[in-house]
């Protein structure tokens, strides 16, 4: 494979547009088209779904994807290093995370790092839960940020929690059950809810959410893409979002509940031990105390 091909695949990917992403990069359509089949032909995978009126992204492709950012990027990287010689080389530290809101906990870890690394290139990706871990196996990602759901017992991997986070009921802040500090699930009982997509969720949120929709009629379950767009939902009335606590934004307009007899959630960082690398040892130690409020680890 070669960058070109792989700059015509994200293309696709950005646009799901055959025809949009022959545009962009300035061929034929037909020329687009050789490049993705040739790319599937050398991967034996389908990286699209394509019909005559819509382009969809496989599980395979969406798997693909960081690694053809990272291989685009450390070739554009390259030749821009040839053209500076005297330049420092670049730091890269990628990151994998289960959602938006994750990442943004991370500013302020990857600030203080940046000024420890000035020439720091952090490459950052958003994945389901499963998909996570496939990033860390194949060398996409450097660590993941997710909750550890009991199942996994790699060898070569090492866990650090950071924190603990309780199920909390996410609503607007003038709804009926807003002044209480926590709620059961009996209080759920005829109230709206809303539920994110379970590849997006740890297995003991998934059942959580199967359990309080027995027996619901589908007007009263909102479903979700992303952790992003339920606490959308919520903080615009349209119900109750049960989510891990600490993915919640603390917004004014949003009142945050702790759900009683939820089971508590181990939130921390998935990592492959690499001897001798301070960079990673660094920023592992960073998002701790910045995250945790602990000095260490």
């Amino acid at each position: 494979m070669n960058t070109f091909q792989l700059s015509c695949f994200l293309a696709v990917a950005n646009t799901l547009s055959f025809a949009r992403a022959a545009e962009k990069m300035h061929i034929s359509q037909p020329a687009i088209s050789h490049q993705i089949q040739s790319l599937e032909t050398e991967l034996n995978v389908q990286l699209f779904r394509r019909t005559t009126r819509l382009v969809e992204i496989t599980p395979e492709g969406e798997s693909f994807l960081p690694d053809a950012q990272s291989m685009v990027a450390i070739a554009a990287q390259a030749k821009l290093r040839f053209q500076n010689p005297e330049e420092k080389p670049i730091e890269k530290l990628s990151i994998g995370c289960g959602s938006y809101n994750q990442l943004c906990l991370l500013s302020e870890s990857l600030d203080e790092l940046g000024k420890l690394y000035p020439n720091l290139h952090p490459h950052l990706f958003v994945f389901p839960h499963d998909q996570l871990f496939q990033l860390l196996e194949n060398g996409s990602a450097d660590l993941i940020f997710d909750i550890h759901d009991g199942t996994r017992n790699d060898r070569d991997l090492t866990y650090r929690e950071f924190r603990k986070s309780p199920i909390a009921c996410v609503c607007q802040r003038g709804h009926p059950l807003a002044a209480a500090d926590s709620v059961s699930m009996g209080d759920l009982n005829g109230q709206p809810l809303i539920f994110c997509n379970p590849i997006n969720l740890v297995p003991e949120v998934a059942k959580l959410q199967w359990k309080l929709a027995e027996g619901r009629s589908p007007g009263e379950l909102h479903f979700c893409a992303s952790v992003e767009a339920a606490v959308v939902l919520a903080g615009a009335g349209f119900g109750i979002a049960v989510l891990p606590k600490f993915l919640v934004p603390g917004e004014p307009h949003l009142a945050v509940l702790n759900l009683c007899d939820a089971p508590e959630l181990s939130y921390g960082i998935f990592y492959k031990p690499y001897p001798g690398d301070d960079m990673l040892k660094k920023f592992i130690q960073i998002a701790k105390r910045r995250l945790s409020g602990e000095e260490g680890i």
